[in-house]
């Protein structure tokens, strides 16, 4: 049975595929008992009119922080292998600032820049360089700055300590959730199953089953900040795991010294890599450029995930972006 707030929720983006804001979305509210999933719509126009059903494949973009990084962060300091105190620099050779912190990355105040200008010119020699060399535009801890490159850091941080960022997120997050459809550059032969993104004509075309986020795509697809493909059903296994104090399948993912450090470390909108909704630490959100979200409500143990590609086939396409905080406020208002 649909309750009036998931009905509120089905109208609005039912509206926002009649105006084509976005041509089709997948998306889930569930709590510890049920899972109730949609799929609306189709991936695209002409040769991607192609309904959206389950077990389609979404550029995660941002969320890639959140789903994979984050949790591998949080996984490490519990395991002892790092602390929010460490710097940088104990760990990673060359940086301009090695005296930033885990924790500063993960908050979003290192001070490092939002992005690299000019990405698009450059190589990945060039841009590995480059965000080493980067200046700081604030101090570190002075202001919050959601910086792509503080979590590419992270990326590289995990691949010093566990070897391969994507062997680590394989085998410490995704296959104890059974996320068999989740990871890094997963498009082998077949993408009809893959939601296209933007049209780049220098990328040849339409993007699909390769990650739109042009570092990301730089660096081989593999990155802490962005490249995680993913589907609706594997994140309902993610968000069962955070809505259920960690557990999932009977098994530990990560600790209460993780919820702990996630709710002592809340502040200015943000916690240890997630936003938080309205200043509430028990509510986490976060979003990706290409159309993604996912909302979690830890103290009443519910999810709301909603994956489109709200960037097809152009990024001037924004409309969503509002309409994806109207339907999370519709999410969080039902407590």
């Amino acid at each position: 049975m649909i309750t009036k707030y998931e009905e509120s929720i089905t109208m609005c983006i039912k509206e926002a595929i009649k105006q084509q804001y976005i041509y089709g979305a997948s998306y889930t509210i569930t709590n510890e008992t049920s899972n109730s999933q949609f799929y609306l719509g189709t991936q695209g126009t002409g040769k991607y009119d192609i309904a959206i059903t389950s077990n389609m494949f979404y550029d995660l973009a941002s969320l890639t922080k959140v789903v994979g990084t984050t949790t591998r962060v949080l996984q490490l300091i519990e395991e002892g292998k790092l602390s929010l105190n460490t710097e940088v620099g104990e760990i990673l050779e060359g940086l301009k600032y090695p005296q930033l912190t885990i924790a500063n990355l993960l908050l979003h105040n290192s001070g490092l820049p939002a992005d690299i200008i000019g990405a698009r010119s450059l190589t990945k020699e060039e841009l590995v360089n480059k965000i080493k060399d980067t200046n700081l535009v604030s101090l570190p801890g002075e202001k919050v700055i959601y910086s792509d490159l503080g979590f590419i850091l992270l990326g590289w941080i995990i691949t010093q300590i566990d070897g391969n960022l994507s062997s680590s997120l394989n085998e410490h997050i995704f296959r104890p959730l059974k996320m068999q459809n989740t990871g890094y550059n997963l498009a082998k032969k077949s993408l009809i199953n893959f939601v296209p993104t933007e049209d780049e004509p220098q990328r040849g075309g339409i993007i699909q089953g390769i990650v739109h986020d042009y570092k990301a795509y730089l660096m081989d697809g593999v990155s802490g900040h962005a490249g995680i493909f993913s589907t609706l059903e594997d994140l309902v296994n993610f968000t069962s795991m955070y809505i259920n104090n960690g557990i999932f399948a009977e098994k530990r993912i990560l600790s209460p010294q993780s919820y702990n450090l996630l709710e002592k470390y809340s502040g200015r909108g943000r916690t240890l890599g997630w936003q938080i909704w309205d200043g509430d630490p028990t509510k986490l959100w976060h979003t990706g450029f290409t159309g993604t979200s996912i909302a979690l409500d830890l103290k009443n143990k519910r999810a709301f995930i909603c994956l489109t590609n709200r960037i097809h086939p152009t990024r001037q396409k924004k409309e969503w972006i509002e309409i994806r905080k109207e339907v999370t406020k519709l999410f969080y208002n039902e407590y």
